[in-house]
């Protein structure tokens, strides 16, 4: 007796994207293809026309593409791929300021994943409804302006991630790599909202659906700053860089008021600029989490130039990249 053909489309799905997905302890290089070989199903794809299709279906749930001409490519000449993919992940380390993405046409994509090393405004549309989760890595000057970038152009997202070397610094208003002593934990949980850095919460705070930010950074020895898992709300650190804590948490009275804003929570007393500079939490944010793996065992502060060329989320501006190379999966 014949298995349905429902039965042994959840068996390619769960083979090719739970048995053989790469695992999640290991932090997955930006610009790399992460799908199984379609090798492993062709023979299946060759058994009949009926099950080729299953396959193909299966296989382009995800798409891979190192293009932004692909989508166009696909909608002229493979218009079945549009129904099936559920994920595009597009990868491209020279990426151009002119270069687009076209969504449309994807009426069933869920999830958009882009390595790239600068995020415009101009780099999507047509993005459709569907789509609840955006990932991004490998951006190289993270500012909050990338942050509203995608409130702008995903406004109704339920999840976003993101994963770069370089955080931003609610202190010094730059990026900033990070460093901690002591034992790091492999991640850092808040809870009711809070746990961004206060400008990233005000740049995500129009978005009315986001219920999960994670953030993943790798991370160096440093001296001044301590993560303590059990009690993250305590300091409540949200991407300040060790340099600024070890000399502006000397003050104790700047130390309170600074760790009561990160909360939205003005002290009595302190001043009016600070009042009007709370963290503002998105309305329906619930989890911020922090995912941290160990990097170079001594992190050069090569940031140091870069912090000085760009003074603020206003004055950023990243240089024209070479065109994309060509490629999809």
């Amino acid at each position: 007796m014949a298995l349905p053909l429902e039965l042994i489309r959840e068996i390619i799905g769960h083979v090719l994207h739970v048995l053989l997905a790469p695992p999640t302890t290991v932090p997955e290089e930006p610009y790399t293809n992460s799908k199984p070989q379609f090798s492993l199903i062709s023979s299946l794809s060759l058994a009949s026309r009926t099950y080729r299709t299953l396959a193909l279906e299966a296989w382009f749930q995800i798409l891979f593409t190192e293009s932004s001409a692909d989508p166009e490519f696909i909608q002229n000449e493979l218009p079945e791929i549009r129904e099936w993919t559920r994920k595009i992940h597009f990868s491209s380390p020279s990426l151009s300021s002119s270069t687009a993405w076209n969504f449309g046409g994807f009426r069933r994509l869920q999830v958009i994943r882009i390595d790239c090393p600068v995020f415009y405004y101009d780099h999507c549309f047509n993005v459709p409804s569907t789509v609840t989760e955006l990932d991004v890595r490998a951006v190289t000057w993270p500012s909050p302006f990338v942050l509203q970038t995608i409130a702008i152009l995903l406004p109704l997202l339920v999840t976003l991630r993101l994963s770069h070397r370089k955080i931003w610094c609610g202190l010094c208003h730059t990026c900033c790599l990070v460093k901690f002593a002591g034992t790091v934990p492999a991640k850092l949980v808040y809870t009711g909202g809070l746990g961004l850095p206060i400008h990233y919460a005000r740049a995500l705070s129009c978005m009315p659906r986001l219920h999960t930010v994670s953030i993943t950074l790798p991370y160096s020895p440093g001296a001044h700053i301590t993560l303590d898992a059990k009690d993250p709300m305590h300091e409540l650190w949200s991407g300040e860089c060790d340099r600024c804590v070890g000399i502006m948490y000397e003050d104790q009275t700047f130390r309170e008021i600074w760790t009561a804003r990160k909360k939205g929570e003005p002290l009595s007393g302190s001043s009016g600029d600070s009042a009007e500079r709370l963290y503002i939490k998105p309305p329906a944010l619930e989890t911020v989490e922090w995912c941290f793996w160990r990097g170079d065992e001594e992190a050069k502060d090569e940031d140091d130039e870069e912090d000085n060329e760009q003074l603020g989320d206003d004055d950023v501006e990243d240089d024209d990249e070479d065109p994309e190379s060509d490629g999809a999966e």
